[in-house]
């Protein structure tokens, strides 16, 4: 590889890092969880549960940011909350997300109690990762999904919701 090609890439990278250079928050409470909620009422929302270190999740997470991109313009959004320990959340779980061109905010899991968040998700959900839950327009909990599944299976329900 001569010193142009070398350049290019570098040109390249440093593009695309900045392209999808994005922010992670943590998410610590119920009530942070319901303020993110609220600033998307009126649009169907999917949550998705996953982190690096989750095989399965890693595998669906393309399917679903190929759904996000056919979807955001009827009124649909994804939040993902990653359970990664805070101290991955730079070193791995933003190259990933950059990696898979997330361009809007995400969140990590940051509760002390993690009973908390998942009883305010689904109080029968065992905390199994992948978990996708949707969310109707008025914020009303439509699918649960444990458990890791394909584009056309998250189409399907989110299309059951969108219409």
């Amino acid at each position: 590889m001569n010193n142009k090609s070398i350049l290019v890439l570098i040109f390249s990278i440093v593009i695309n890092f900045q392209t999808y250079s994005q922010e992670v928050k943590p998410i610590s409470s119920t009530d942070e969880l319901k303020s993110v909620f609220s600033e998307l009422k009126g649009k169907v929302v999917l949550v998705n549960f996953w982190a690096t270190w989750c095989k399965p999740c890693v595998k669906e997470f393309p399917d679903l940011i190929k759904l996000y991109n056919n979807y955001k313009d009827k009124a649909f959004e994804i939040i993902f909350i990653s359970l990664d320990v805070p101290e991955e959340i730079d070193p791995k779980v933003k190259p990933f997300l950059s990696k898979n061109n997330v361009d809007f905010t995400t969140y990590y899991n940051n509760f002390k109690q993690p009973e908390e968040i998942i009883n305010f998700m689904d109080k029968n959900w065992g905390g199994a990762i992948p978990a996708t839950y949707i969310y109707d327009r008025e914020g009303n909990l439509s699918v649960s999904i444990v458990g890791s599944q394909r584009y056309d299976q998250f189409e399907r329900e989110l299309l059951k919701v969108l219409e």
